[in-house]
């Protein structure tokens, strides 16, 4: 049920180390560890002997040493030690996933190891190490399916009812958005023109008037979710006195029913101020978590809903749809 052939965030470059680190990615358990040299090596977390969990196990240098019964496997994944024994069954191996640690990030490759392709990488995401940009960012834990995440970020309309204390205002739903499939991305633009600035934007910027609000809005399969905000003084498009920022969002399965949520913004507006970084992750930290209430609620009516009763979609789906659609063909 999940595309594999496709990059997925594992997780933030500063949580893998020296140490065994469990993550479970679309369906399948995945040990991550540095080696000596800082490499990070991704391995599936299932000894071929037991199906014992290898993130429990001993790193012992660059190896993996599994600690029920101390069998041994190197970071391409081939067993090396098996105790007792000097055979080493040709199917005593683990598969070994390709990584990328780039952008704040490690990426994993989920499928065939020799189909990975860095290119593929959301581009936009760059803009996480990109000079002249600062970031900040976190990580949310969801009990929910990711393409729910994914239909969140791509209908903003519900910013204007979820978010009144921070990012929505009524623009939102009074503003018709447009949206296109095109090189297989989703995008979706919505421009609101004359409009009051929302609380969190009034806070960051003190506007005196009303302003130009945008949201250009682009997804990337299977999960990568790019948001480039922008708020401007009425007939102006300078951020001398604006607000522009990425939120760039990854949303990576664990299972059919949970998730992790990676997000940074990324500003090029005051990129010195480290209070107003402090208020931005608050701020939008509580805006997530608004969103994962809704979202985890939404999942338990879904799996219990025997009615056999199909959704019924509006205008504003159109983006969420079209992402479904290009996920489906996908896998």
């Amino acid at each position: 049920m999940f595309i594999k052939n496709a990059w997925y965030v594992a997780g933030w470059a500063s949580e893998i180390g020296r140490e065994l680190t469990q993550r479970w990615i679309a369906g399948e358990p995945v040990v991550l560890y540095r080696t000596e040299a800082g490499t990070v090596t991704a391995l599936e977390d299932r000894c071929p002997h037991r199906r014992a969990a290898l993130s429990k196990g001993n790193l012992v240098g660059d190896h993996v040493q599994c600690a029920y019964h101390g069998i041994t496997f190197d970071c391409s994944g081939s067993c090396v030690s098996i105790p007792g024994q000097d055979r080493v069954p040709s199917a005593m191996k683990v598969k070994q996933f390709a990584v990328v640690e780039k952008w704040q990030w490690i990426w994993i490759w989920m499928g065939d190891a020799g189909q990975a392709d860095e290119s593929l990488l959301p581009q936009t995401f760059a803009h996480n190490d990109m000079d002249g940009w600062e970031v900040v960012g976190g990580t949310i834990e969801v009990k929910a399916n990711y393409q729910l995440l994914v239909d969140n970020l791509l209908d903003l309309t519900h910013e204007t009812y979820v978010h009144g204390k921070t990012i929505g205002n009524t623009a939102i739903v009074e503003t018709p958005m447009d949206y296109e499939v095109k090189d297989d991305h989703v995008h979706v633009k919505r421009i609101m023109r004359n409009t009051t600035p929302p609380p969190l934007f009034q806070q960051i910027c003190n506007f005196t008037g009303n302003i130009d609000r945008w949201q250009l809005i682009r997804f990337e399969a299977p999960g990568h979710v790019s948001i480039d905000a922008r708020a401007y003084p009425m007939g102006e498009d300078s951020l001398e006195n604006g607000l522009r920022w990425f939120s760039l969002n990854s949303l990576t399965p664990c299972d059919e029913s949970s998730s992790i949520y990676y997000w940074t913004i990324t500003r090029c507006f005051k990129q010195d101020d480290k209070a107003l970084s402090e208020l931005i992750r608050e701020k939008i930290t509580a805006t997530f978590m608004e969103d994962v209430d809704v979202i985890e609620a939404q999942q338990k009516l879904i799996e219990t809903d025997t009615r056999g009763v199909a959704e019924v979609s509006v205008r504003a789906d159109g983006g969420a749809v079209a992402a479904r659609r290009m996920v489906q063909r996908l896998i």
